[in-house]
């Protein structure tokens, strides 16, 4: 990955696709997002609760995306619906160093009540093909815990193949990379 420009120039939201749009995320989409952390299957491969309300959570969340889109390393945007308006999720790129070596990862995190209605793929595709496109890097990967089915079916609905295996943050995780 070049790091000789500054990859948050390059960054964009305003993505979008017949049926979704992004953009970067504000502290104004705490109290929705916070309804990510009511369903514990929905964070379960994430993270620890730590005793904080899904409020704190919610905030810390997107306070951790605001640092990433000034320190350069992308961040995870705000995925909405265009006939709703509704913030459905949040997909994006994220810089991590993996197996010693940075890479340009997607991430994506989808509200439970949408779930199985395609913006998972949708708006991971739309990153991969946005990040491919403007040269960010070769291909994308994405590091999804070895037993989170569900994410691994989005990395291969969108035709990412498993890479290799591997331990990451002290947990099993399967990187699956972008053709």
């Amino acid at each position: 990955m070049d790091q000789s420009f500054s990859l948050q120039d390059l960054y964009e939201d305003r993505l979008e696709t017949s049926r979704i749009s992004t953009r970067f995320l504000s502290r104004f989409d705490i109290n929705a997002w916070s309804a990510f952390f009511e369903e514990d299957a929905a964070f379960e491969f994430l993270l620890k609760r730590n005793d904080l309300t899904n409020l704190e959570m919610a905030e810390d969340w997107i306070k951790r995306q605001l640092q990433r889109y000034e320190s350069g390393t992308f961040g995870l945007q705000a995925i909405i619906d265009k006939k709703s308006k509704q913030l459905v999720g949040q997909c994006g790129l994220l810089v991590q160093k993996i197996d010693g070596k940075l890479e340009i990862e997607l991430g994506y995190h989808i509200l439970k009540k949408y779930w199985g209605m395609g913006y998972a793929p949708e708006a991971a595709k739309l990153f991969i093909d946005f990040a491919l496109e403007n040269q960010l890097a070769q291909n994308v990967i994405a590091i999804i815990h070895e037993k989170n089915e569900k994410s691994i079916r989005v990395a291969e609905k969108i035709e990412m193949k498993l890479d290799r295996e591997t331990e990451w943050m002290g947990e099993r995780v399967k990187v699956y990379k972008s053709l």
